[in-house]
């Protein structure tokens, strides 16, 4: 018998030897350093949406922001209709109520000639230049008007009564044509409107009649 037959057997019952003499489990030992962090793996697939939450609260409001630019003028509009012609202005026409001068207030300038002069502010040089002064005379309220220059005939004597104005002033004028030493009526009436160079005047207009005049320049009868 060689020498590796005769130690066989020797090896196997040491080895029998120290497995039945093996001793209790040891505690664990310390954790080992941490590994190096391996590489990061594929994305995976989108996960199905999950249903939407509750509305939340209305936040505070912010605050106002710049004002921006002013925008593009917009275009202009389609030209409208033209209005019907109004009537022309009257509220510069100047007049006067019915009134019947006082014998004392007709001033002498001869035996056959007097004048009544009226204050009025509203006459100007303007209107002197341009205006038109009417004036009417009548005997009482329910008589007819008529237009100055006016001639009045008797059997005795022939008188005129006509007007004019100057600065501030209407003047009523008397002539008697026929008599020596005429005087002027105490019993007329008498009553002027004046109309400004301004005011349009009326083509179809008969300005002898004064109710048509009152008429169509608004004047109170």
């Amino acid at each position: 018998m060689n020498m590796k037959t005769k130690l066989l057997p020797l090896i196997v019952i040491s080895c029998l030897i120290i497995a039945a003499c093996e001793g209790p489990q040891g505690p664990d030992g310390a954790a080992g350093p941490q590994g190096v962090t391996g590489a990061t793996g594929a994305t995976g697939s989108p996960g199905a949406t999950g249903p939407a939450g509750a509305t939340g609260p209305t936040g505070a409001t912010g605050t106002q922001g710049d004002k921006g630019d002013p925008g593009t003028n917009g275009s202009n509009g389609a030209t409208g209709d033209k209005g019907d012609k109004g009537d022309p202005g009257t509220a510069n026409v100047i007049y006067s109520g019915w009134f019947i001068p006082n014998t004392s207030d007709w001033q002498k300038l001869s035996e056959i000639n007097y004048t009544y002069t009226i204050a009025e502010g509203k006459i100007t040089q303007d209107i002197v230049d341009r205006g038109v002064v009417l004036a009417y005379s009548r005997q009482n309220a329910n008589s007819a008007s008529f237009l100055l220059p006016l001639t009045l005939t008797t059997n005795s004597s022939i008188s005129n009564y006509n007007v004019g104005i100057s600065m501030e002033k209407v003047i009523f004028n008397f002539l008697e044509l026929l008599e020596p030493s005429g005087k002027p009526a105490n019993n007329l009436q008498f009553r002027y409107v004046i109309i400004p160079g301004g005011v349009q005047a009326r083509a179809n207009l008969d300005y002898t009649n004064f109710e048509a005049v009152a008429r169509a320049f608004g004047i109170p009868e």
